[in-house]
């Protein structure tokens, strides 16, 4: 298993990056690598939602999203072409002042066949531009209000 996690300030309330977040259908218009997000099921312990995303080829994968507004989303694999598990959280911390530090946190095991560069790609060199992604739509829909 492979973990990683980073942070990232944003001049928005834990409540709006959380919307923002949890808003998993809108994905793609603002990041790249997401081509479809589809909310399966709603339940009480729970959304299931599956995400497509165009790497080096296109993968699938279907997590069981938990949210905790407005501090807190954790997910679990549901099933996934690629992986055996992939666990992970966005924590959003209140700096005051108008400001929220983002935490991302994944930690991810891969199938034994999947290439070194898709696994690079999945489990963290794309990280630190989907986090500014994420600022970036934050605080651009926070400027349009």
């Amino acid at each position: 298993m492979t973990q990683v996690s980073k942070s990232i300030d944003i001049t928005a309330s834990p409540k709006e990056c959380f919307a923002v977040v949890s808003d998993y259908e809108r994905y793609p218009e603002y990041l790249k690598e997401s081509k479809e997000v589809k909310i399966d099921k709603k339940s009480k312990g729970g959304v299931d939602v599956t995400f497509s995303l165009e790497l080096i080829k296109k993968i699938s994968y279907t997590l069981r999203m938990v949210e905790k507004p407005p501090k807190e989303i954790t997910w679990t694999l549901v099933r996934g072409d690629l992986m055996k598990s992939n666990n992970g959280s966005w924590l959003f911390e209140d700096l005051g002042e108008g400001k929220t530090r983002a935490t991302y946190t994944i930690d991810i095991e891969l199938s034994l066949f999947v290439p070194g560069m898709i696994s690079k790609m999945l489990i963290g060199s794309n990280l630190p531009s989907m986090l500014e992604s994420v600022k970036k739509r934050v605080e651009g829909l926070k400027k349009k209000l």
